[in-house]
């Protein structure tokens, strides 16, 4: 990435945090154009991306969003609706598939196959081919990207195409197996437990080994069934050195999650999905206030 890119990256990244995190610009501010991406077609994930979102139209700026869980469209923002394969989606609990999915053995190949099949259904999309076709950098027609990753980078090729800064959004805590790539930077195992691991915090010797372990181990099965997939159906998300976030959103709070060293990239907005709480009835609030006990 060029210095001038770099710069360009690093103000609209600043500008899109504080965009989110702070009260409505005055009328007179200009307005971003954002293109969001929502490759992962499940409610919750859709819950925080949703929710940022919306802060962003909220305090005037334009978002357009390609999803396959639709919100309803509303005064700057676009929805284009994805739903063709397995960004289909739904809601359920299929017993079958949780036998499929209950060793990290099966899941991470899965988990792998189904980000790359999401990717290049988005990426296929028509509005998104006229996108990725007509304009990169300032002619682009959008200031930054969002998106919301899950186990492979390739969600990152738009933001790559169109040369512009590009925010994750991560609905959990910091997913592990894609930190080195994503931020450059590895945890310790034998103090920060693996997203997946069963404990929060390792303490003994036998839980400090497993998990250091379980980083090797899902590092291993990801980069083997995304290079299978590369050789056996490579697409042109293969072919391109795609970049880095500029910013990460993720679902976490320091009141909640244990202490864990952050690269300066990482913003923590826990709770940023949650409605704010209605008053107690009033009939409630006085049976609670004339209450002797």
């Amino acid at each position: 990435m060029s210095p001038g890119r770099g710069s360009a990256a690093a103000v609209y990244a600043t500008l899109l945090s504080v965009a989110v995190l702070v009260p409505a610009p005055d009328a007179t501010a200009e307005a971003m154009n954002v293109l969001a991406v929502q490759t992962v077609p499940r409610k919750s994930q859709w819950n925080v991306m949703s929710a940022i979102l919306r802060a962003l139209t909220d305090r005037g700026h334009n978002v357009t969003v390609f999803t396959p869980i639709l919100d309803g469209d509303r005064d700057r923002y676009t929805e284009v609706h994805v739903h063709e394969g397995v960004m289909q989606g739904g809601v359920g609990l299929d017993v079958g598939l949780t036998k499929v999915w209950n060793t990290i053995s099966k899941l991470m190949p899965i988990l792998v196959n189904v980000t790359r099949d999401s990717c290049e259904t988005i990426f296929q999309h028509p509005r998104m081919t006229d996108i990725l076709r007509n304009g990169r950098g300032s002619s682009a027609g959008f200031d930054v990207v969002v998106i919301s990753p899950m186990m492979s980078e390739c969600v990152s090729y738009v933001a790559t195409e169109l040369r512009v800064p590009m925010i994750y959004v991560v609905s959990s805590p910091i997913l592990t197996y894609l930190e080195r790539s994503f931020f450059g930077h590895v945890p310790n195992p034998a103090v920060v437990a693996h997203v997946l691991s069963s404990h929060g915090v390792p303490k003994t010797f036998t839980e400090r080994l497993t998990n250091t372990l379980l980083t090797v181990h899902c590092s291993l099965k990801k980069w083997y069934a995304e290079r299978r997939q590369r050789l056996s159906n490579p697409q042109p998300f293969d072919r391109v050195d795609l970049v880095k976030p500029s910013l990460t959103f993720t679902n976490t709070h320091f009141i909640t999650e244990p202490a864990r060293p952050l690269t300066q990239d990482i913003v923590q907005i826990g709770g940023i999905h949650l409605a704010q709480p209605k008053g107690i009835p009033k009939d409630i609030l006085e049976f609670i206030e004339g209450s002797p006990h």
